[in-house]
């Protein structure tokens, strides 16, 4: 559209010149309007150009606001949670097909994780294995193999982990 407007002036123009006796008034009015309109498709653009800064900067400053505190508490949630995976596999694992190696856990648990998602994955099961002897769920036999105890008792060990933290928070003063 802007290409054969500007296309119509010049034509206009160039007929208006190549007449005997060209009227000046009409030269100019032509030439007028040309730069008029230059100037207008100038104008233009350079307001569009500033709403589309304006939109990128409003749209950097969004997502730097972002990338604070809640980017943040999202990632610890992630990482918490997938810890928790961590441990809720191993124990499965354990309990399903009895004791177990730490090599032997660990390939049990990738395998498991293959198996029911189609993922390969490198599982970090010495770190699960702490967690739960933290925990007193697990233990080791004489041979260093990894046992559990057995479902009922290790809901009654995390039940009461949970219920000794809360009633902690309860019994500790205020500002400490």
């Amino acid at each position: 559209m802007t290409i054969s407007i500007a296309f119509s002036f010049q034509v206009t123009l160039v007929g208006s010149l190549e007449m005997p006796k060209a009227d000046i008034w009409v030269v100019t009015a032509i030439v007028s309007g040309l730069v008029g309109y230059c100037a207008k498709t100038y104008f233009t653009f350079q307001a569009n150009m500033v709403t589309y800064q304006n939109l990128i900067t409003k749209s950097m400053y969004d997502k730097q606001l972002d990338s604070g505190k809640g980017t943040l508490l999202h990632l610890c949630d992630d990482v918490i949670q997938q810890e928790v995976k961590e441990v809720i596999v191993s124990y499965y694992i354990l309990m399903e097909q009895g004791k177990a190696t730490i090599q032997d856990l660990d390939s049990r648990c990738e395998q498991l994780i293959k198996e029911e998602f189609g993922v390969e994955c490198n599982f970090d099961v010495v770190d699960a294995v702490k967690k739960l002897e933290k925990l007193g769920i697990v233990s080791r036999d004489s041979i260093g193999r990894i046992i559990c105890v057995p479902l009922k008792r290790a809901n009654e060990i995390i039940g009461t982990t949970t219920e000794e933290m809360v009633m902690r928070a309860q019994q500790a003063p205020a500002g400490s």
